[in-house]
Parts: C-alpha cells; sequence; structure tokens
C-alpha cells in the first residue's frame, strides 16, 4: 500500500493510559455483544440501551487520545465518518476533513470530538478475527468460502475493466489475446478482506462493531443533532446496517441529512446476501432524509446501488479517479478506491459532498 494509502494517525503512538482504557472497553463490548447474540434483535437493542453509557464513554475516550473533547452541548450539526477495512485509529477523517473542508461551513472548523466524529471499527476485527480463524470448524470454513467469493468479484470486476481498455483488433486484423490484468493491477487493500469476513460470519462480532457504530451516532440523533454521514469501503456495510438498527430502535424521525456511501462494498453480491435478513430488502434507514452513492472508475470495491435492491436517491457511478495514473488504459485500482478523498478532488468534495450538505 503507497504511502498516501495509509490511514492517517496509522503510525501515531497512543498514550498507555488511553490504550488500557480502550482494551478494557472493547473486551467488555466483546463479552457483552457474545452474551447477545442469541438473542432476539428487539431484546439486544433493549440491552444495548442500558449499555450505552459504557459504550458512549468508549468513543469519547477515543476522540480525547486524538485530540478532542466530545460535547454535545449546544450542538446543532456534526459529521460523521466511518472508515473500511484495513487498520484505521482516531484521526483517521483528518485528511479527509481537509479535502472537504473548503467547500463548507456547516461544521464550522469541524475539530474532532466536536462538529466532527469518526466510528473507529478495525481493532474489534483485528483483535477477535483472528481468534475466531484459529478456533476452526463451520465459521473460519465459512469464511473462507465468503472471503474467496468475494475476491473473484473484485478480480472479475478489474478484469472487465481490462477488457474494456484493450484495444480492439482492425477490421481483418488478426485477434490477439487479452493480457492478463493480474499482473498490471492489484484488489484494493485484498490483504484485509479475511478480517471482515469475519463480520459477517460472527455475530458476536458483528453486534459489537455495530455497538460501536450506536455509541457515535446514537447519542447525536437521540440529542437533535442533524447528522451528515460519510462511510467509506467496507465501512458502508457497517454505516448501513448501523442505521437500520437505530431505525428498528425508534430513531425514526429524519435528523440524518445526507447518508453518503463511498466506493460502497454493498454493491458485492456476496455481502448483500451476508446482511442481516431484515436489511437485505435495501430500504433506506428511516432517519436518513438523502442516500447518496459515489463511485469512481477503475474502484473494483464501489458499484451502483440504486435499486439493486437498495433505495438510493442520487447514484454517481462514473467519477474519475482523481489522480490516479493508468497502465495500458487499466487505471490503478488502490488509488481509484482512495481517490475520493484526496485533496483537489472538486467533483466529489465540492460537487456532491458539499453540494448535498449545503442544500440541507
Amino acid at each position: 500500500m503507497a504511502d498516501k494509502d495509509l490511514p492517517v494517525g496509522a503510525n501515531d503512538p497512543l498514550n498507555a493510559n488511553s490504550l488500557r482504557g480502550r482494551a478494557g472497553d472493547i473486551e467488555a463490548i466483546t463479552k457483552l455483544a457474545e452474551s447477545l447474540s442469541g438473542l432476539a434483535p428487539d431484546i439486544q437493542r433493549r440491552l444495548l440501551d442500558l449499555y450505552r453509557p459504557a459504550t458512549a464513554s468508549m468513543a469519547e475516550a477515543e476522540a480525547v487520545a486524538a485530540g478532542g473533547r466530545p460535547s454535545r452541548a449546544g450542538l446543532t450539526r456534526a459529521l460523521v465518518y466511518v472508515h473500511g477495512i484495513c487498520k484505521h485509529v482516531a484521526g483517521f477523517s483528518n485528511s479527509w476533513w481537509k479535502a472537504l473542508h473548503p467547500y463548507t461551513t456547516a461544521f464550522g472548523a469541524g475539530e474532532l470530538g466536536k462538529t466532527r466524529r469518526e466510528v473507529v471499527w478495525s481493532d474489534i476485527v483485528e483483535a477477535r478475527a483472528l481468534t475466531a480463524a484459529a478456533a476452526g470448524g463451520r465459521e473460519a470454513e465459512e469464511r473462507r468460502r465468503l472471503a474467496a467469493e468475494i475476491r473473484e468479484t473484485l478480480q472479475d470486476r478489474i478484469d472487465r475493466q481490462a477488457i474494456a481498455a484493450a484495444p480492439r483488433p482492425a477490421p481483418g486484423e488478426a485477434p490477439r489475446p487479452l493480457a492478463d490484468a493480474r499482473a498490471l493491477v492489484e484488489i484494493p487493500w485484498v490483504e484485509c478482506v479475511d478480517d471482515f469476513t469475519a463480520y459477517m460470519t460472527n455475530d458476536s462480532i458483528r453486534a459489537a462493531i455495530l455497538a460501536r457504530f450506536a455509541a457515535v451516532v446514537g447519542p447525536l440523533l437521540r440529542d437533535g443533532v442533524e447528522v451528515d454521514l460519510i462511510s467509506h469501503s467496507w465501512g458502508t456495510v457497517v454505516a448501513y446496517e448501523g442505521l437500520r438498527e437505530l431505525a428498528a430502535g425508534g430513531l425514526v424521525r429524519p435528523l440524518l441529512g445526507s447518508f453518503f456511501t463511498v466506493g460502497a462494498a454493498l454493491s458485492i453480491g456476496a455481502v448483500k446476501r451476508s446482511l442481516r435478513p431484515a436489511n437485505r430488502d435495501g430500504a433506506r434507514p428511516a432517519m436518513v432524509r438523502r442516500w447518496v452513492n459515489l463511485e469512481a472508475i477503475g474502484d473494483p470495491v464501489g458499484g451502483p446501488l440504486q435499486g439493486r435492491p437498495y433505495a438510493v436517491d442520487d447514484d454517481f457511478p462514473y467519477l474519475a479517479p482523481y489522480g490516479c495514473p493508468s497502465l495500458l488504459g487499466i487505471v490503478n485500482p488502490v488509488c481509484a478506491h482512495s481517490s475520493y478523498f484526496t485533496v483537489g478532488n472538486v467533483a466529489v468534495n465540492r460537487d456532491i459532498f458539499a453540494r448535498f450538505i449545503n442544500e440541507d
């Protein structure tokens, strides 16, 4: 992975006390999620509501470690970011916000922990996915099968891009075989696909991650704060299911102005089939006013969502992969998948993100 593609803050040291506090909270949430996994969804939600103060304190600790101190006093609007797979830590959205900030004043300075929040969930997957895989059995086999299916889908999308970019033989010219695109390009962050399959196959891991999402977004919505939410890659799955869970728990008033799914793994067939049964209809979460989906050309993870089966309001599937090189007409897919949050990508940050945010 190129340096510019690393999650911001991935190498930043955290205070040892903060780390110990996070570990305790993560362990507590994990144990809670395991104990709830066999219960009915409505009972799970009620028990998670009782546990909310502890999960909220964990989210605040993360923001403090990143230099922000959460406060909802007097807050009327907030922007929430949800990251994708591979390791992310508090502060990952700093560069994302830097690309957007010139085009909107809706969140003021966008101070982390105040008008800008983050859902950081990769630590839960890292900690638990390895344990689940080591345990073997049916779950480990299901994870391997699902990971293989996802990789094949992503490779197929890259191959189709190579076919579309290949020169056509002139009339009367002999056919030419297509070069194997696998030698030219790589699947974005493929080494982390196995980790995310743990979300889709292990109920306790999924519940722990969704509890983390609810701990950040739920209190904002309950306090009447209008939220705009930008989710990326595999984080679109977390955000979508998290919002559906909050809506099922009674947060149905439209308090979320724009829900952005960017380079959405929700487009992958195996992912659609692995959503919780209640979420497979693709309905727009009840509190969302507008759902906007983005996909850059050459991004093999993202794809059109509108009507497939999702109730997306605005779909932008042909965005230019800003700043991305191409080889033999094939756009670098790693670059394309992260190009949305690049400073200078006006088409995304001004003409889509800020446009809809400023309209609310």
